[in-house]
């Protein structure tokens, strides 16, 4: 097990602040750097995450070496609507899911009830996600900059926060690396990387490109026995679409359900609870089932064999 030195930025009105941290891979930086071959975990030397330039971000930072799932780590993230959750607060999942995110940004937070299944391909994700960027930037030749939380530059967006597990180059230009480790329903080990972009990941790459104020994402899908990279653009009508439902979500429901808890009315809080769907939630699906088709795949790994496609 190895240590590292890295240099995070705080960008603070878009000016770069050095911070300088050493940390253990396997302890703070487990996010970015719990290094795995398929099931059995090692921190090889070669893997280098380097920090954002200044010019890198545009978007106002707060870098944070927070384990996941640590207290800090939903701290930071409970006063905003990430990307991560774009699609539940957009209503494309069946059952309570909606109101259970709602639930999770009104009340204080209590003992985590995440179901065995779902914990355990979150710590697939967890353990491999080192491992792929280190496989990413193998195949592409790219430099991968790790960036820990950022909010949306401007004042009125600021509700909106992201977590990119990479950026790629500077701005104008730059992209955006986001990695996904499928865990295949509890076979992860059998899993074959996607042919197409799952629909359902497309508000949270395009939450990114708004909050990042990037053009393009590399949407990078990982298994033990192969790889497949998608570039994913930009679409602002889209984003329109979608932030119009998150918006209400976020200042219909949630944050008027904060304000009457905070005066001790907790039964007009309950009464701000959203429905399983928006009146627009169908045409969302639609419209990211058709950005998610016409996107390109670039590049495609099994068993060591890569090919890229024009």
């Amino acid at each position: 097990m190895t240590c590292t030195c890295m240099t995070l930025f705080q960008i603070v009105n878009k000016t770069a602040v050095p911070l300088t941290l050493s940390k253990r891979y396997s302890s703070d930086f487990a996010r970015n750097s719990t290094i795995s071959t398929p099931l059995v975990a090692h921190t090889p030397a070669g893997l280098i995450l380097r920090a954002p330039s200044p010019l890198v971000v545009t978007a106002h930072v707060t870098p944070s070496n927070a384990p996941q799932r640590s207290e800090e780590w939903f701290a930071l993230r409970r006063d905003k609507l990430t990307t991560s959750t774009f699609s539940t607060a957009l209503g494309f999942w069946k059952g309570n899911r909606r109101s259970e995110l709602w639930h999770e940004k009104v009340f204080p937070m209590g003992v985590e009830t995440i179901a065995t299944a779902a914990r355990a391909a979150m710590e697939w994700g967890v353990l491999n996600e080192s491992t792929a960027i280190e496989r990413y930037m193998s195949i592409t030749g790219r430099d991968v900059s790790y960036l820990g939380f950022a909010v949306h530059a401007e004042e009125q967006f600021k509700w909106l926060g992201a977590s990119p597990d990479g950026l790629l180059g500077c701005c104008p230009g730059g992209g955006i690396l986001e990695v996904k480790c499928p865990y295949n329903k509890g076979k992860p080990e059998l899993g074959l990387p996607w042919s197409n972009m799952p629909f359902y990941y497309m508000p949270q790459v395009q939450g990114q490109m708004e909050i990042m104020d990037r053009d393009w994402v590399d949407l990078y899908c990982w298994t033990p026995n192969g790889s497949t990279i998608f570039r994913v653009h930009r679409d602002r009508g889209y984003w329109e679409l979608i932030h119009g439902i998150l918006r209400e979500f976020w200042w219909e429901n949630v944050v008027p359900a904060r304000e009457a808890l905070l005066l001790g009315r907790e039964e007009d809080a309950v009464a701000y609870k959203p429905a399983s769907t928006h009146s627009q939630t169908g045409l969302a699906i639609v419209k990211s089932m058709k950005l998610a088709a016409q996107v390109k795949l670039v590049c495609r790994e099994i068993a060591g064999h890569v090919e890229f496609y024009r």
